[in-house]
């Protein structure tokens, strides 16, 4: 097996270096190496007919339904160097002699979890054919509908009593004034005997309905109390189930030592390690790295077909490692190889903070790419803590708005209460206009427009975002071309609302402009920056009312 899998160049690589450490693999740039590897991988996608509709070519008897691909170049125990090949999930069709096998087939024929799967359809089976037994929903309407007419005949009882009681109210009203004292006593005597006795027939009248409604409940209990134990046993059962799976996926990592899925998310319960955790490419390419005594050189994942229709996936564009599911796993596994530095922890530091505009209220600085709005877990450097440290004096909340880290421009902080409750108050209110530079990838047709595109997180790969009709936010954008070539295109854009990362989704997602931004690492291709600006700000200023427009010159 590992002959067939361990895949040579085609190519001369001899006057190429392999790096000194291997990828990261959540901000990376690929290697040459990487670049060689995908190329034949791809080559090999467009020249076999795998049986599986990548949405490349129109085929109505498949699903649509691109893939992410990674390639892992390796050095074998003579020193030589080769590339392995994995998918992301699975294939309509698994040419078992060009990838890598999963860490846990689980569909195996004969798997525990076949058997499990086959013991809880035969009870989902039994549960729905229960829950649609004529006998049995034939009763329970009976059951129903004589508990409603008894629920009704004490109803009504009840609404006696009540205008009885306010009947004879109304008439010690009538009475009194024409009756004498003697006489009304004994009128409130006559009518209090009416009450109780009134009461005692209605409790003799309904003592009957009461037990006859209790045993029909109690009846009624024990048919819905035995779907539910079965349901019951069938949770405990796919729990069992899914124990079982996460105890199958062992991960091991350059020291050879193991570790479990459920432990790789030691903050989640069983229904939260994501769905397809461990079946991504690059647990799969280094799982047959360390089982097969090869060391992984560097890895790069590339997407391949139609992008999914909520995510934002450019065909052939390589990507970072999802952090929802790869992340925690390539933590264990990736201990005891000499990694690369995460990139972003030092990216804007030492980067210069131009301030544009001071005064007593406010303060406009130029943040530049690379640095942080606010602290991150990892990183502390931050235009906030800049900020902070710059006007140790300054009070209240003093960030009216954020841009991402790899987003350059004008960054508004406030330096006391009162001019930051104004000023928050034109961000609500959408006051303040706001202009963006970007370049994006290839020449947009129109000369401006408006994307209404609605965002939502994509829990499964954050901090991506999703355009999502169902829950997603009303996330508005309009846009103008200020110039443009055959390779790409200069746009001024305004955001109307401020949704996270919402102008690079407009810009890459196929019902917004279909163009990445330039250097774009999580929608598009990584390069040196960012090419996204905040160019311009117009507000009214919290004290003087003054219209204050000011700007930033243009990094790129």
């Amino acid at each position: 097996m590992l002959h067939q899998l361990l895949h040579t160049f085609s190519k001369d690589i001899s006057g190429i270096r392999p790096p000194e450490k291997f990828t990261y693999p959540f901000f990376y740039t690929p290697h040459p190496l990487v670049e060689l590897a995908s190329e034949q991988l791809k080559s090999y996608l467009i020249e076999t007919d795998l049986k599986h509709n990548f949405g490349l070519t129109h085929n109505e008897h498949l699903i649509e339904q691109g893939k992410m691909f990674g390639v892992l170049v390796v050095r074998n125990k003579a020193g030589k160097l080769g590339w392995l090949a994995a998918y992301s999930g699975k294939l309509s069709e698994d040419p078992k002699e060009y990838f890598v096998p999963p860490i846990c087939d689980i569909h195996a024929a004969q798997s525990f979890y076949k058997k499990g799967e086959i013991e809880l359809n035969e009870m989902s089976a039994e549960i729905v054919a229960l829950e649609k037994d004529p006998n049995r929903l034939e009763a329970i309407g009976k059951l129903e509908d004589r508990l409603t007419q008894i629920n009704e005949f004490l109803r009504a009882g009840r609404a006696d009593l009540k205008d009885a009681k306010k009947a004879r109210q109304r008439y010690r009203e009538t009475v009194k004034k024409t009756l004498s004292d003697e006489d009304y006593e004994e009128v409130k005597e006559r009518l209090a005997k009416e009450s109780i006795q009134g009461q005692l027939v209605f409790k003799h009248r309904s003592k009957e309905w009461v037990i006859e409604q209790e045993a029909l409940e109690g009846e009624l209990a024990n048919f819905l109390e035995e779907v539910k134990g079965l349901k019951e046993i069938r949770r405990t059962k796919s729990n069992t189930l899914q124990r079982e799976i996460f105890n199958h996926y062992v991960f091991l990592n350059a020291h050879g030592k193991e570790q479990v899925l459920s432990d790789c998310f030691p903050d989640f319960d069983l229904r939260h390690p994501p769905s397809g955790s461990g079946d991504c490419a690059a647990p799969k390419l280094l799982q047959f790295a360390y089982k097969n005594g090869l060391k992984p050189i560097c890895m790069g994942e590339f997407w391949w077909g139609a992008a999914p229709v909520k995510e934002v996936r450019k065909h052939g564009y390589f990507y970072p490692s999802c952090a929802s599911r790869c992340r925690p796993i390539l933590g264990h596994m990736l201990q005891g190889l000499d990694v690369e530095e995460n990139p972003l922890l030092n990216y804007g530091k030492d980067k210069p903070m131009p301030i544009v505009y001071e005064d007593e209220d406010l303060v406009v600085v130029d943040k530049p790419a690379g640095l942080l709005s606010v602290p991150g877990v990892e990183i502390e450097d931050s235009a906030l803590t800049r900020i902070k440290n710059l006007y140790p004096n300054a009070s209240g909340a003093i960030l009216l708005h954020r841009l991402d880290m790899s987003t350059s421009g004008l960054l508004m902080f406030t330096l006391n209460p009162k001019a930051n409750k104004r000023m928050q108050r034109q961000f609500i209110k959408r006051q303040v206009e706001k202009t963006y530079i970007a370049e994006v990838v290839g020449a947009v047709k129109e000369k401006e427009g408006t994307i209404l595109l609605p965002l939502a997180p994509d829990y499964f790969d954050l901090p991506r975002q999703m355009v999502c009709h169902q829950n997603g936010k009303p996330s508005k954008t309009t846009w103008k071309v200020l110039h443009k070539e055959k390779e790409y295109s200069r746009l001024a854009l305004k955001p109307v609302t401020g949704r996270t990362h919402q102008l690079r989704v407009h810009c890459a997602h196929p019902d917004g402009l279909g163009l990445p931004m330039i250097g774009d690492e999580l929608y598009g291709v990584i390069g040196e920056r960012l090419y996204l600006h905040a160019h311009e700000l117009v507000f009214q200023h919290p004290t003087s009312k003054e219209i204050i427009t000011l700007t930033a010159p243009i990094p790129f």
